[in-house]
């Protein structure tokens, strides 16, 4: 993505208007056992006490929601989900950074993430975003972290 593409890239709360929308993001066929759909992702949010629940934008289009874990601790990236049509263009590594300036903005000096070990999931992307491993594990994940 160019440098005037990743400014096309926002985050924006999930709201009434865009609620449908976000629920129809669709995961590509190999991602659906590793990434909850769309809508569980909005529903969680609302439910998850502190929790910061997003849209990402490119332009005016929904492209993809997120789901970050920010009661105690360091901020947990639960949910990170992009359109199957939108993926491999860098909005998602833009998005990150966004997430990443907001959270650093809120007070936070890192966030974690975890992933499924398979060899076609999202480990290399967030290797590529910068996350680090902990050695530990969440919910027999790989815990990740970045600091801030």
């Amino acid at each position: 993505m160019t440098r005037a593409a990743s400014e096309r890239v926002s985050l924006r709360a999930v709201t009434r208007e865009n609620v449908r929308a976000v629920c129809e993001l669709r995961l590509g066929d190999s991602q659906e056992q590793l990434v909850a759909p769309a809508a569980y992702t909005v529903a969680e949010g609302h439910y998850e006490p502190g929790a910061l629940l997003r849209t990402i934008y490119l332009d005016d289009l929904p492209v993809g929601v997120l789901l970050v874990e920010v009661e105690t601790g360091t901020p947990y990236l639960v949910r990170f989900m992009l359109d199957a049509d939108q993926q491999r263009q860098g909005i998602g590594s833009t998005a990150v950074t966004l997430l990443l300036d907001e959270l650093q903005a809120a007070g936070w000096d890192a966030v974690e993430t975890s992933f499924v070990p398979v060899d076609y999931g999202a480990e290399g992307f967030w290797r590529h975003c910068g996350f680090k491993d902990t050695g530990r594990t969440r919910d027999g994940e790989p815990l990740l972290r970045k600091r801030l």
